[in-house]
């Protein structure tokens, strides 16, 4: 093991990454990473220049034509090859018009999901279910997520798509492993998310049949079938195959020969497993996180060891709370020696529902080693047999995107010294924690570089004006800044002013702020749609506002602003007052239709004169003989006279301003 820690890794089956002597390695641009992919994933053949060219720029090369490889691939050297290499040792060989990468002295997780991929499937081919079973989970964990994510160009996407169909026949052996072997409840929940990814994919519906016959669902089984079949006539215009036809006449004879073989449901008390592999969930850390440094000591800071940490993190949609927890778990993972868990609780996700406590419980439950077929399905069995095996053990778990302390606890462990880390839009004051920490928006500095990390220095220091105006645009927002870079990187011939040309207008900013399935307006819309009636109309009333401050001690304006949930509390601005976020201070209109399902919106105040604004100050101020400007907010009217945060029944109109002084 310790010679294996000297050599180079690198990691495609997720984001791409690399290490050298275990410390991670930055492999700069997108692009920059794009002509790495292109070059490492050749199986150490040459590849031309123009190859190079066409894999990464497709049908739109760089004016510049073979020179601009070199601003590349120079850098790549310097980054992967030990300091003092020569040139003709390095990883990345050259020739005249060819590139070549060593492989020799490079561990790939590709190589190690080959190696794992195959020794399950002759281990399944050769009847020890169990043992391929166990053995495919171990390949289908070096999956950090989608291959080659966020890489651009054909050859990019070609070979996500190949390992991403590699990554299915692995999965589709596991489950028919599992769906044989009786372990029903386990297949179904991972069975679970994939139609997401093909909703045509048959081999899944069979096997998603036959689990439901087995856990005695006859009827979900029949409806599932009857699904598929309206859908595929529908939309291709095909019947279902001979197979799926098969699997459901088996479901309608109540089959049990033909669907679920000789197998045997046992039910068992679940024991703490006598040998574990080592497991680690943690997502990759794509080292695009900027600043955040007071966050991270707090989330890093040694908890007791006599008791279980909780730290809860929270933060509006798109602040980059994701990224800050795994950046914080990566840095102290080995301070865990039994373990790393992450579970997605889906809290704001259109796609995937919010997991059932039970779901999540038998997911931790095997990552640690339990025979799914002895885990029980009553929630208070499952906690029983959570807190047992976890007793001895001291782990880390990250719960992220959490809807509320209700869903939290159930998980907790039981081991002295585990930590527990979660995230959340709101501030989950149910919850016992040891430690809090708040994200806002970036600084103009801090949101400036992380797109310079994106974009690449070249071009932001080229246009320096464009580059503040983009963070200023994206209100530092790191979700919007990350969607802007990853747009500028796929359109090398736009300029940054170019793109904030199309960002000028409040009403359709938004829509800039979108790019394959990421939108700050989708991110957003999930958080109003989980508020109340009272709190949406609220919040679509600040979206008409004409002013861009808010008296914060009014609670009108936080109560109608619906907490943290949508866009926190906004940034801080002068005399107690507080400016909403780009969400609520630019889109709003646009995000949230000013008739929503909640009845149709006006305005609770003149267009001039909004509550605590510029112009109702002024006005507050004439009225009483003084300047018309630089009005303190404790000179406000009537709003003053109900208790702070309370709620009045209605909001002051015109008439009511007018009205006697009191």
């Amino acid at each position: 093991m310790g010679g294996e820690s000297q050599r180079l890794r690198i990691e495609v089956l997720g984001p791409l990454r690399a290490w050298r002597d275990g410390g991670p390695l930055a492999l700069g641009p997108v692009r920059r990473q794009t002509v790495l992919a292109a070059l490492l994933l050749r199986d150490g053949a040459v590849v031309s220049h123009e190859q190079l060219l066409d894999g990464v720029w497709g049908a739109d090369p760089p004016a510049s034509g073979t020179k601009v490889l070199a601003s590349h691939v120079n850098p790549l050297r310097r980054t992967l090859d030990r300091a003092g290499t020569r040139h003709t040792e390095s990883v990345i060989r050259s020739g005249k018009g060819w590139y070549r990468f060593v492989l020799d002295d490079v561990r790939l997780d590709l190589a190690d999901l080959a190696e794992l991929g195959d020794r399950g499937l002759r281990t399944k081919a050769s009847g020890d279910l169990g043992g391929a079973a166990e053995q495919l989970t171990e390949a289908l964990a070096l999956f950090q997520g989608e291959p080659l994510a966020q890489l651009s160009g054909p050859f990019a996407a070609a070979e996500r798509e190949r390992l991403s169909e590699r990554r299915r026949t692995l999965r589709l052996a596991r489950l028919s492993c599992l769906v044989d072997l009786g372990r029903y409840g386990d297949a179904l929940d991972d069975l679970a998310p994939l139609p997401e990814a093909d909703p045509y994919d048959e081999s899944v519906l069979a096997l998603r049949m036959r689990a439901l016959y087995g856990c005695e669902r006859q009827a979900e089984a029949l409806h599932a079938y009857e699904d598929m079949r309206r859908r595929l006539a529908d939309e291709l215009g095909v019947d279902p195959g001979e197979e799926l036809r098969r699997i459901h006449e088996a479901v309608l004879r109540q089959d049990d020969a033909a669907l679920l073989g000789a197998t045997e449901r046992q039910v068992v008390t679940v024991q703490p497993p006598a040998r574990r592999h080592l497991v680690n969930q943690l997502p990759g850390d794509t080292g695009q996180l900027v600043g955040r440094e007071d966050e991270l000591s707090v989330l890093t800071a040694p908890g007791p060891d006599d008791a279980v940490s909780v730290v809860a993190v929270d933060g509006p949609a798109g602040v980059g709370k994701t990224a800050l927890v795994v950046r914080a778990a990566h840095r102290i993972r080995d301070r865990y020696p039994d373990g790393c868990l992450f579970v997605d609780l889906h809290a704001h996700s259109r796609e995937r529902g919010r997991p059932a406590p039970e779901s999540v419980l038998r997911r931790l439950l095997r990552a640690l080693g339990a025979d799914g077929s002895e885990v029980p399905d009553d929630l208070d069995d499952l906690m029983t047999a959570w807190r047992t095996v976890t007793s001895p053990l001291r782990l880390l778990l990250v719960l992220d995107d959490a809807a509320g302390t209700r869903q939290i606890r159930p998980l907790l462990p039981a081991g002295p010294g585990s930590r527990v880390i979660v995230t959340g839009r709101q501030r989950l004051a149910g919850l016992d924690a040891d430690r809090r920490a708040t994200l806002e928006t970036l600084g103009p500095g801090e949101a400036a570089s992380l797109l310079r990390q994106i974009v690449g220095r070249e071009r932001t220091d080229r246009e320096p004006e464009a580059t503040r105006d983009l963070v200023r645009l994206c209100a530092g927002l790191p979700l919007a800044l990350r969607i802007v870079g990853s747009r500028l990187q796929t359109r090398p011939a736009w300029t940054l002013a170019y793109l904030v040309e199309r960002m000028a207008d409040d009403e359709g900013r938004l829509g800039e702020l979108s790019t394959g399935d990421r939108s700050v307006e989708a991110a957003f819309r999930l958080s109003y749609d989980q508020l109340p009636p009272e709190q949406r109309r609220g919040f679509r009333t600040l979206g008409l506002a004409p002013t861009v401050e808010f008296d914060v001690r009014r609670g009108v304006v936080l109560r109608l602003a619906g907490g943290r949930g949508v866009a926190g509390r906004g940034r801080r601005g002068t005399g107690g007052r507080r400016r909403p976020r780009g969400g609520v201070r630019r889109g709003g209109p646009r995000l949230l239709d000013r008739r929503g399902p909640d009845g149709p919106l006006r305005r609770p105040w003149p267009p001039a004169r909004v509550p605590g604004g510029p112009r109702d100050r002024a006005a507050v101020r004439r009225r009483r003989g003084g300047p018309a400007h630089g009005a303190r907010p404790a000179q406000l009217p009537r709003l003053h006279a109900h208790p702070p945060g309370a709620l009045p029944r209605r909001l002051p109109s015109s008439a009511d301003r007018a009205g006697p002084e009191p």
